[in-house]
């Protein structure tokens, strides 16, 4: 064993003093290199986390991310920030899906939540909330929309590793319908409908030449005031273009049977109530009760959504005028489907009626103080973060270098120069 002043003493004493140089040295050169001597680097989605903190201290020429998945918020800024540091950032990402997802509150007294999703057609996309799976939709002709009762949190819409999540941005203030019309059954069992639904209804009806019932004491549409006018009848001039102006500011519009005629609601109609189209149906079957209901066929159409129709005539049909909504209905007895329907015609009326109600409501919407840092489009941020994906270059590096961290460096440092002072102590040396 050598003795505590032996010449192998000295040279191990030497070689660690050496060795804690050169580590001071690395260190310097890793600090201290300029960007164009480093090499560039892409990193896996699995690398990715490790690979931040690296570039950040020692940033490599070029940057490219290959992505299985939109990176979380977190990630992205952070690539986001060393790009704007100076080093290019590019990404590639074949497989993410353009997936995004959008929860909006309904306009209905027994509320209700649609979301709306955008996702590759075909696709199946995965529903959730805080608390449960809510359904699985296949996505067709780019998307899809769920009517869910209710959420709690956050929703989350999910195709493979891919997910979004949003929550509602708003509630919504409920108003009332303002149903106007002639005393008649259809308009005693719409507003019967509406009532039975929960919808506040105010209503002016005609019962005689210059005779009116009004319930609610409002004789014309505000949007201050109502969700939505049902116009049954041909109205008058002046209700007519009260209810149009009503339209253009913002407040939605059910047009039934020949109503649309009326020359003064001929700028927000779909189009003329024309010929009367008979039943196909002398019963009400519980899959298809409207069958056995006659309408009256709406043409020209325009730049309309067809929401119903029947051996290519159209029985019911949606535009926007403005900022306002209108559905205009070919039917006019839809009061015989809740008479002489089966057992469920009453509920199937009410809900129908109500739905239409719900489609062209005004929405006077409350915003919800909250965080908007919801993933709800991944694919969209990560191309407005980072820009549209591109290849890699021909120099990147299949799998990055690993280079010490500054803390690695500094406890090796600390153990050589440690250990030099320990055995110069114990042989008894300055």
């Amino acid at each position: 064993m050598p003795s505590r002043g032996s010449p192998a003493r000295v040279a191990i004493e030497r070689g660690l003093r050496a060795l804690s140089l050169l580590t001071l040295a690395a260190a310097a050169w890793i600090a201290w290199r300029p960007p164009a001597e480093r090499e560039a680097e892409s990193a896996a989605p699995a690398d990715l986390t490790e690979a931040l903190p690296r570039w950040t201290i020692a940033p490599p020429r070029r940057i490219h991310a290959a992505l299985d998945a939109a990176p979380p918020q977190e990630s992205r800024d952070w690539l986001r920030a060393i790009r704007r540091a100076g080093t290019p950032v590019t990404w590639a990402g074949e497989d993410i899906p353009a997936l995004a997802v959008e929860v909006a509150p309904i306009a209905n007294p027994r509320g209700g939540t649609m979301l709306w999703v955008a996702a590759p057609s075909g696709a199946r996309v995965a529903l959730a909330d805080a608390l449960a799976s809510i359904d699985t939709v296949v996505a067709a002709a780019g998307g899809a929309r769920v009517l869910a009762p209710s959420t709690a949190g956050a929703v989350t819409a999910s195709v493979g590793a891919q997910m979004a999540a949003a929550r509602a941005r708003d509630t919504l203030l409920l108003r009332r319908v303002l149903v106007l019309g002639r005393a008649t059954w259809e308009t005693k069992f719409i507003v019967a409908a509406l009532e039975e639904a929960g919808w506040l209804v105010d209503a002016r009806l005609a019962v005689a030449p210059g005779v009116d019932v009004t319930q609610g004491g409002v004789r014309s549409p505000d949007t201050a005031r109502h969700a939505a006018v049902v116009v049954v009848d041909a109205p008058s001039a002046s209700t007519a273009s009260a209810v149009a102006r009503y339209v253009r500011s913002g407040g939605g519009a059910i047009l039934s049977g020949a109503s649309a005629n009326a020359s003064s609601l001929a700028d927000i109609a779909i189009g003329r109530a024309g010929a009367r189209v008979r039943a196909s149906s002398v019963a009400f079957a519980d899959d298809a009760p409207r069958r056995a209901l006659g309408f009256l066929a709406i043409a020209p159409l325009g730049e309309a959504i067809v929401l119903e129709e029947r051996d290519g005539r159209v029985a019911a049909a949606a535009r926007r005028v403005e900022i306002g909504r209108v559905v205009q209905l070919g039917y006019d007895e839809t009061w015989r489907w809740r008479l002489a329907g089966g057992a469920g015609a009453v509920d199937a009326h009410r809900t129908w009626w109500s739905g239409l109600v719900s489609s062209v409501a005004h929405r006077a919407a409350v915003p919800i103080s909250r965080d908007a840092r919801d993933e709800d489009a991944p694919l969209a941020r990560l191309v407005d973060a980072l820009g549209p994906p591109s290849p890699a270059s021909g120099d990147m590096v299949a799998r990055a270098r690993w280079l010490p961290s500054p803390a690695l460096l500094f406890a090796l440092v600390s153990m050589l120069v440690l250990a030099e002072l320990a055995s110069r102590r114990l042989r008894g040396a300055p």
